[in-house]
C-alpha cells in the first residue's frame, strides 16, 4: 500500500475539480491516503507547442508509484493523454478509473445519466415555448459535447422540432471562440433563435455577454442555457439555467472502484452517476431567492479579492525586481528563496519550486538539448517551505515529487503539481498543497503564468550576461567577467581569511607563431591553450582571458603546494592538445603563480597580486629565452 491516489486534471474545470476533490477528501480520511493532482491548462485555444508543455505534467504520473489512478479523460483537452494515462495504468496493473470518456478495458463513471439535459432542454420546449435552438458545443470530437446535442437533438425531435447541421458551432469550450462561433451562426441563418443551448458554462455566459452587446436582452429576447453549474454562473446576471454533475458522488465512485474487489477494479463497465436541472434567470425562471444571497455575498467578498489581488500583483513585481540582477543560478536560488519565505500567503499550507539545475546552469544551450526526454533523476529543490518552515532539503527524484516528505499515519494532504515550461520544453515543477487561495480563486493560471515569464526572462538575462562575460574566441571570462566573477572571488576569501592562488599564463614565441604561420594558426594556439586551462577548471574556479595570449586563473582555498600542482596540469593538458591536434609548430606556457595571504597582507588589492604573478611569469619566460639562447651557441 502506497497510501496515494494519482489524479489526473485540468485546471480550466477548477469548480467541478474542488467539487470531486470534495468527495475524495472524505473517502481518503477513510482510506488513509494523500492524494496527488497533476494539474495542467491545456487548451484547445492555445498554440500546440505551449498545449504540449502542459500536457507534459502528466509524464510526472508514474502509475506504478499509486494505489490507484483517476483521470478526468473529459476535461484534459486531450484524448489521446487522457488514454495513454488509462493505458499505461493498466499495463503496470494499478487500479484506474475514466471520468468521462468511455476508453477500452477501463472501467469509467459517466456524470451523465441524460435526466438534467433532457429535463433542461424539455423544460425550454415546454416551460418557455422554445421553438428555434442554436447549439453551441466544444469541439466537434469531444463525447460529451456530442452526448448533450445528441440529447437536445432527440428531445427537440420528441416535440416535432428539428435541429440541422447549420444551426450548430463549436466555441473550443472558450470565451472568444463562442463569440466567433455565435458569429458564425448568426451569419449562416440570418436570424436569431428562441434559444442557445451550450455545452458548458463558460460558453454560456459568453453568449450571454454578447448578446447584451448587441441591445439582445437574456432571456426576454433570447434564452440561454449551459452546462456545469459553475460559480460565475451562479452569481452572474442573469443567473445561467444550467445542468449539474454530482462530482462528490462522482469521487465516491471511483474511490470504490479503485479500493474495491479485484474483479471490479478489471472490469471496463461504465457506471453513470446521476445530473440534474437547475433553473436559472437566462432560461426565464427568477423565482429563486439563492441568486440574490450569492450575488450579496460575493459582493461582500469583493473588497477583500481586490485586496488580495493587489498584494498578489505586488508580490509578483518584488519577484521579478529580485530576479533582475541574478548573477548565476545559486545567486537566483538564493533570491527566489528569499522571496518566498517573505511571501508564501497564498500557496497554501506547503509550497515547492522543483528545477532541472542545467536549465539554469548552461544557459547556452538550446532548450531542445536540455529538455529532451523531459524530467528525469534526481531535480533541484529551489524552494521547500511546509508549515512556514522552510525545509533543507536540496534534491528530490522525480519518483518521489514532493521534497522530504513521508506521509503520516492518519495526516492526509493533497499535492496540486503544475508544469513549469517554454514553450513545449518542461524545465520543472511547482506544488502547491492542501487548500492553496490561487487555486480556490480561479486565480493559479495567471500566478504560474507570471512565474514562467519571470524565470524565462532571468534565463535570457543569464545568458546575455554570459554573452557580456565571456571571450567569444575562447570560451573564458573576459575583462568585464574578471570584474563582476574574480573580484567578488577575491573578496569573499579574504572575508574568509582563506587563501586565493592567482596564475597568470602566457604563451611563449606568440609573435613568432603569427609571423611564421599566419594570424589564423596563431588564433588557433589562443583557443588550444584557453581549452587546456578549461580542462582543469573546478566549478567555482575563474578562468580569464586577460589580454591576447594572457590569461588568469583564481582558484579559492589554494595553498601554495596545490597551486604548484594545478599548474603542471595545466602544461600537461597543453601537449595532450598539440598532440592531438597535430599543430605544425611548437607551443608552450610560462606561469607565474601566487597565493593571496588575507591574515598578513591585510590591505593588498587583487591587481596587486596579479602584477606579482605577471612577474614571476616574466622571470620564467626570460630564463627559457636565456636556455634557448644557451643550446642554439
Amino acid at each position: 500500500m502506497k497510501q496515494k491516489i494519482a489524479l489526473c486534471a485540468n485546471g480550466w474545470s477548477l469548480d467541478m475539480l474542488s467539487k470531486f476533490m470534495e468527495g475524495m477528501r472524505e473517502c481518503a480520511e477513510k482510506k488513509d491516503f494523500d492524494i496527488y493532482v497533476f494539474l495542467s491548462f491545456a487548451s484547445y485555444s492555445v498554440h500546440q507547442y505551449l498545449m504540449q508543455g502542459e500536457l507534459n505534467v502528466y509524464k510526472l504520473c508514474d502509475p506504478a508509484d499509486f494505489d490507484g489512478v483517476v483521470v478526468f479523460s473529459n476535461m484534459l483537452n486531450s484524448d489521446d493523454t487522457a488514454r495513454a494515462i488509462c493505458r499505461d495504468a493498466k499495463k503496470k496493473s494499478v487500479p484506474v478509473v475514466s471520468i468521462g470518456m468511455k476508453i477500452d478495458g477501463i472501467p469509467s463513471i459517466c456524470g451523465l445519466d441524460n435526466a438534467g439535459m433532457r429535463s433542461l432542454v424539455t423544460h425550454l420546449i415546454e416551460e418557455h415555448g422554445v421553438k428555434r435552438i442554436f447549439y453551441i458545443g466544444g469541439t466537434e470530437d469531444h463525447p460529451d459535447s456530442n452526448e448533450r446535442l445528441r440529447i437536445t437533438r432527440e428531445v427537440m425531435e420528441k416535440h416535432g422540432l428539428s435541429l440541422i447541421e447549420k444551426e450548430i458551432a463549436y466555441g473550443k469550450w472558450s470565451n472568444r471562440r463562442t463569440i466567433d462561433a455565435l458569429d458564425e451562426l448568426l451569419k449562416t441563418n440570418g436570424c436569431y433563435p428562441d434559444a442557445f443551448i451550450c455545452a458548458n458554462d463558460i460558453m454560456a455566459l459568453a453568449v450571454c455577454t454578447e448578446l447584451e452587446k448587441r441591445g439582445i436582452r437574456v432571456p426576454q429576447d433570447i434564452k440561454v442555457t449551459g452546462f456545469d453549474n459553475i460559480a460565475d454562473g451562479r452569481y452572474f446576471y442573469p443567473a445561467l439555467a444550467t445542468v449539474e454533475q454530482d462530482y462528490a458522488s462522482v469521487a465516491k465512485r471511483a474511490y470504490e472502484i479503485i479500493f474495491g474487489e479485484s474483479e471490479k477494479r478489471r472490469s471496463s463497465k461504465r457506471f453513470i452517476v446521476p445530473t440534474h436541472r437547475v433553473p436559472g434567470e437566462s432560461c426565464g425562471c427568477a423565482d429563486n431567492p439563492t441568486y440574490a444571497r450569492l450575488r450579496r455575498e460575493y459582493c461582500m467578498h469583493s473588497f477583500q479579492r481586490e485586496m488580495d489581488s493587489k498584494l498578489l500583483e505586488q508580490n509578483e513585481r518584488d519577484l521579478r525586481e529580485r530576479l533582475a540582477d541574478v548573477s548565476d543560478y545559486m545567486d537566483m536560488k538564493d533570491k527566489l528563496k528569499r522571496h518566498y519565505i517573505a511571501n508564501h500567503q497564498y500557496e497554501g499550507s506547503a509550497f515547492y519550486l522543483v528545477f532541472n539545475e542545467e536549465y539554469f546552469e548552461n544557459v547556452m544551450a538550446t532548450e531542445e538539448e536540455l529538455c529532451a526526454g523531459g524530467l528525469k533523476g534526481n531535480l533541484d529543490v529551489v524552494v521547500a517551505i511546509r508549515d512556514d518552515k522552510t525545509l533543507d532539503a536540496e534534491q528530490v527524484n522525480v519518483k518521489q515529487l514532493i521534497p522530504g516528505y513521508r506521509k503520516k499515519k492518519k495526516e492526509h494532504h493533497c499535492f496540486y503539481i503544475c508544469p513549469l515550461h517554454y514553450s513545449y520544453n518542461n524545465y520543472g515543477y511547482v506544488v502547491f498543497a492542501d487548500d492553496p487561495y490561487v487555486l480556490n480563486e480561479s486565480i493559479m493560471y495567471p500566478y504560474l503564468e507570471k512565474v514562467q515569464q519571470s524565470i524565462r526572462l532571468l534565463r535570457v538575462n543569464l545568458r546575455l550576461k554570459l554573452l557580456y562575460d565571456k571571450d567569444p574566441m575562447t570560451g573564458l571570462y573576459n575583462r568585464l567577467g574578471y570584474e563582476n566573477k574574480a573580484l567578488p572571488l577575491y573578496q569573499e576569501s579574504l572575508k574568509k581569511l582563506s587563501k586565493m592562488s592567482v596564475l597568470f599564463v602566457d604563451i611563449n614565441n606568440m609573435k613568432t607563431i603569427n609571423d611564421h604561420h599566419g594570424h589564423e594558426q596563431g588564433d588557433v594556439a589562443i583557443r588550444t591553450v584557453a581549452a587546456s586551462i578549461a580542462d582543469c577548471l573546478q566549478k567555482d574556479w575563474i578562468a580569464v582571458r586577460y589580454g591576447g595570449d594572457e590569461f588568469l586563473l583564481f582558484i579559492p582555498d589554494c595553498a601554495e603546494r596545490r597551486s604548484a600542482t594545478i599548474k603542471g596540469r595545466i602544461e600537461e593538458r597543453l601537449q595532450e592538445r598539440i598532440k592531438a591536434n597535430g599543430l605544425p609548430y611548437p607551443l608552450s606556457v610560462s606561469i607565474g603563480c601566487v597565493t593571496t595571504n588575507p591574515k598578513k597582507r591585510t590591505t593588498a588589492s587583487l591587481k596587486e597580486y596579479i602584477r606579482e604573478a605577471d612577474a614571476l611569469m616574466y622571470k620564467i619566460k626570460e630564463e627559457m629565452h636565456s636556455r634557448n639562447k644557451r643550446r642554439r651557441k
